[in-house]
């Protein structure tokens, strides 16, 4: 098993060398897949990999998944309106006894994200940033922030044939064969990735 170290010498070794056309695509996206358990050592790796891929002649650009929903949410325009009824949730559970179901509030906020393109268009407009940039990189950070609303891949399908910069995902997960990913290891192993897969 490989070390994180390991790994992130490996994505830097494929940024450096550019990804090839192949069956799933040529985007040059790379997934440094990393298990759930090393979440934290990832994110205390993070500053020093992103000083090493600056050494390296990259100028990198960060964006947090988690401060891009927290972003998208706040700022919702049904944002009050979720507030009210979380309350009227949170008083009706505490009378009756009875758990709060979670399901339709999830619903709501995953249909919040992924009806309006604002999480597309941050993603574009950080790929621009970096892309203005000579050697710009879009490093993507804390994907464990989209669950349980959606799942990388299909932010991923929205950009294909886009992508003009490098863009690294550090993505917690379990590989499975060539294409094959299971986000935070507990979701079915989806085969519909277009990138490259480190770890």
């Amino acid at each position: 098993m490989h070390s994180l170290k390991d790994k992130f010498d490996e994505v830097c070794l494929r940024l450096g060398h550019g990804r090839r056309l192949e069956s799933t695509g040529s985007d040059p996206i790379y997934y440094l897949v990393f298990p759930v358990s090393e979440i934290l050592a990832v994110k205390r790796n993070t500053r020093a990999w992103v000083a090493k891929l600056e050494n390296l002649g990259w100028r990198v650009v960060t964006l947090s998944m988690a401060e891009a929903l927290n972003s998208i949410l706040r700022q919702h325009k049904l944002r009050r309106q979720w507030l009210l009824g979380e309350k009227m949730v949170l008083d009706q559970a505490a009378r009756t006894g009875k758990p709060i179901e979670f399901g339709e509030i999830n619903k709501t906020l995953a249909k919040a994200l992924t009806e309006g393109t604002d999480l597309i268009m941050l993603l574009r407009a950080k790929m621009e940033e970096a892309t203005a940039q000579p050697n710009g990189i879009l490093l993507l950070t804390d994907l464990e922030a989209l669950h349980p609303y959606l799942r990388i891949n299909s932010i991923e399908a929205q950009l294909q044939g886009s992508i003009r910069c490098p863009v690294v995902v550090l993505y917690p997960g379990k590989r499975e064969g060539k294409t094959s990913l299971r986000f935070l290891e507990f979701y079915p192993a989806d085969p519909n990735y277009r990138s490259e897969h480190i770890g």
